[in-house]
């Protein structure tokens, strides 16, 4: 990592340009950038975008930790980010540092990158950004894993069509399916995600699909999942956390009403 001079606060982003790797990655205001490749990033905003650049031009990536709303989360990056930051203030880095610190964390060769997809009632699918050899050996194996019922049995009846008109014609759509579904895997994941209302939401590193829908539900409370190990959301309490946290905010816009005959210190 760079030999720049080392600061005493983190780069929190304050604006996304359109069309930027940090709005592919789905990057947001006010998340903060915590560290690169495991190691704590205090060198600021220059020295950040030079550093990413670089992996550009090496092609290489790295691994980019960032925090959203006290939610550690890794990101596959491979170039500048092409935001906007401003600075964490001390009592702000020196808490995320501790936190992070406290964090279990893995070397990017021991991760694998996901990418989430959602509706509009927050249902995900979570979807390995790698591509599987038993799409291409055995594709209704792969569907089944993907959980794509609807596909495999699609699959399944052109294909009983196709063997009772003729063999050579059933071998010959296996093969070209086999070829088509290894080469378009992801693409095809992706279309079919979209033609049940998805769309691309997030992307993390994670451990596995299970860990990845772990990250998903700290960060959205209401995220639900079609098969997990995790328990349906409680979305009662989640809405109540809410309405507490809007009491509080009035409570402290009452508070912060000044009578205009006194005089406020900023």
């Amino acid at each position: 990592m760079s030999e720049a001079k080392e600061g005493n606060f983190l780069l929190k982003i304050n604006k996304i340009n359109g069309g930027s790797h940090a709005a592919n990655n789905f990057l947001k205001p006010e998340d903060i950038i915590v560290a690169v490749d495991n190691q704590i990033y205090t060198f600021g905003e220059k020295q950040l975008t030079s550093d990413l650049k670089e992996l550009k031009k090496n092609n290489q990536k790295s691994m980019l930790t960032v925090l959203r709303d006290d939610i550690f989360f890794n990101l596959l990056i491979e170039n500048s980010l092409g935001c906007k930051f401003i600075t964490t203030t001390a009592e702000e880095t020196n808490k995320i540092k501790s936190d992070y610190l406290s964090q279990e964390v893995y070397d990017l060769g021991e991760l694998k990158e996901f990418i989430g997809m959602r509706d509009v009632y927050r249902n995900y699918e979570v979807i390995e950004n790698s591509n599987s050899l038993s799409a291409g050996i055995f594709p209704p194996l792969w569907l089944a894993y993907s959980q794509k019922w609807w596909v495999l049995f699609l699959f399944t009846a052109i294909m009983s069509v196709s063997i009772s008109v003729n063999i050579y014609i059933f071998f010959l759509g296996w093969l070209l399916s086999s070829i088509y579904c290894y080469k378009a895997q992801l693409n095809l994941l992706f279309s079919f995600s979209m033609l049940e209302g998805k769309v691309f939401c997030i992307k993390i590193l994670s451990k596995s699909v299970d860990e990845a829908q772990k990250t998903i539900r700290k960060l959205d409370p209401k995220s639900k999942f079609k098969f997990s190990k995790l328990p349906k959301p409680n979305i009662e309490e989640v809405e109540k956390d809410k309405k507490g946290d809007n009491v509080n905010k009035k409570e402290n816009n009452k508070e912060n009403i000044v009578d205009e005959k006194q005089t406020v210190i900023v």
